[in-house]
């Protein structure tokens, strides 16, 4: 599945005009699980994952019951960040389809095993060079039984073509 997500992702990259300026590259996933506490959810979830101009994006990740899942969705992200210091403060939100959860497991689920990823998201993002930032994504997941606070790290660079 993880091989058909980046082939997707890559047809998809190719196949838009050369106006793609910037790639972003997420990894090492983990989350909090504020919920049913007597599940041994998993919290790190090997998370590999790519956007184009903060839109577009495929990501593979271990889910929190140990299934391989995969995301393909579009992300969202306001204009304007509050900037303070270098440090800036940006929200969005993550919408798409995912796969490797069951019905009982999880608020979206559609059929028997797609369900729909809508993650609202806090970034805040560190400056590395003129047209590399680091950021750390937090996003919220309400669930039937609490909230899943989840983080990732995210490579970008502006200004590729």
């Amino acid at each position: 599945m993880k091989w058909i997500s980046v082939f997707a992702f890559l047809l998809i990259a190719l196949s838009l005009p050369v106006q793609a300026t910037s790639i972003e590259v997420a990894f090492l996933g983990y989350s909090n699980h504020y919920v049913d506490r007597d599940y041994d959810y998993n919290e790190q979830h090997k998370l590999i994952g790519f956007s184009i101009n903060n839109g577009f994006s495929v990501a593979n990740f271990t889910n929190s019951y140990n299934r391989k899942s995969t995301l393909v969705g579009w992300k969202f992200q306001t204009d304007d960040a509050l900037m303070l210091s270098k440090l800036s403060f940006d929200a969005g939100v993550v919408l798409g389809l995912v796969t490797g959860y069951k019905q009982e497991e999880i608020i979206t689920y559609i059929n028997e095993d797609i369900s729909l990823y809508l993650i609202p998201e806090l970034i805040i993002s560190y400056p590395i060079t003129d047209t590399i930032s680091l950021s750390l994504v937090n996003g919220i997941v309400p669930d039937s039984k609490g909230i899943i606070l989840m983080h990732h790290l995210e490579l970008s660079f502006d200004d590729l073509f």
